[in-house]
């Protein structure tokens, strides 16, 4: 099955729907950097840089699904979640490519918070633009890490349907969610390698003499994060940000603190937790790289809701 992906950033969606057998017939996003990214790692990939405003998907009328997820930053409650934020309203062009394509099936990835009440006339907006359009179709709030993803991650998720009756993936692994231990704890004692993306900072030594006293879960009393548990999920990997001793908003990519070393987690260790593969390689400054990664969809997650949607589109239609 073929589908155009939107907002396609670091390739989280679009791996996971290529392992559920699925091809994008184009990628969308306005970063040069995540459009690096997604070339580099599949030179086969139609990888159109530009803003979704310029975007004509007329090309790409009758594929079978249009997928992605319209920014999070003005919905986020890790951000400012400035409800006048223009980003807010690019699930419109959304909608707007939807029609443009007429496709069997769409999925909206974004943050929990959309379902917030001060949020509720974007997600009301997309639902009645659903309806218009013909579809059916049903969301709700998935934690990741019932998913197979080493990773508390909520996110709203939005699948419509034509000729179906919708509904979203099952939990896989909500008996027992993936851990960090077993994601990341081979890479300890790795070098640092740029290649592969990973590469530990080299924090302040007061800072790190705090960070080895943290236990498990334990939050660090200076900055608001967290020391991880090898024996559970991760807490959200985010895109960046993070806040200083003074409660200032830092920049740049601030994940979680090792669990038994005393520094942030590299590219590498972030992306196993999103369970990127290794052999992914992220594009651009460390940075960039790190934004890419907490932006993106599990990997994991996404590869359900392919095989999801695959089998929903699959299913005889109703009489």
């Amino acid at each position: 099955m073929r589908y155009v992906s939107l907002f396609s950033g670091g390739g989280g969606l679009d791996l996971g729907f290529e392992r559920a057998g699925w091809e994008p017939v184009v990628c969308v996003d306005n970063d040069p950097v995540s459009c690096e990214t997604l070339s580099h790692n599949r030179p086969d990939w139609n990888v159109v840089c530009d803003d979704i405003r310029n975007f004509d998907a007329t090309p790409y009328r009758g594929v079978d699904a249009v997928v992605g997820g319209p920014p999070c930053q003005g919905f986020s409650t890790a951000g400012k979640g400035d409800p006048n934020d223009p980003r807010n309203f690019l699930w419109r062009e959304y909608m707007r490519v939807v029609s443009e394509v007429q496709p069997r099936a769409v999925v909206i990835e974004n943050v929990s918070a959309l379902t917030h009440r001060r949020n509720g006339d974007h997600l009301s907006g997309i639902m009645d633009a659903l309806e218009d359009q013909g579809y059916t179709f049903a969301y709700g709030v998935l934690n990741a890490a019932n998913y197979g993803v080493p990773q508390g991650r909520r996110r709203l998720i939005v699948i419509g349907v034509r000729d179906a009756e919708a509904s979203l993936p099952l939990p896989t692994t909500a008996d027992r969610q993936p851990t960090v231990g077993e994601a990341i704890l081979d890479l300890a004692d790795l070098p640092d390698d740029p290649g592969f993306n990973h590469v530990a900072n080299r924090h302040a030594p007061h800072v790190a003499a705090r960070w080895s006293m943290l236990a498990p879960g334990e939050d660090d009393p200076n900055y608001r994060r967290s020391r991880l548990d090898v024996s559970k999920p991760s807490m959200t990997i985010r895109a960046g940000g993070g806040y200083g001793p003074s409660g200032n908003h830092l920049a740049g990519f601030h994940p979680p603190i090792h669990p038994t070393l005393p520094r942030q987690l590299t590219v590498r260790e972030a992306a196993r937790i999103q369970t990127f593969p290794d052999e992914w390689i992220l594009r651009g400054p460390k940075t960039i790289q790190g934004r890419q990664i907490g932006n993106a969809v599990p990997v994991n997650l996404a590869a359900a809701i392919g095989a999801h949607l695959v089998s929903l589109l699959e299913r005889p239609s109703p009489a």
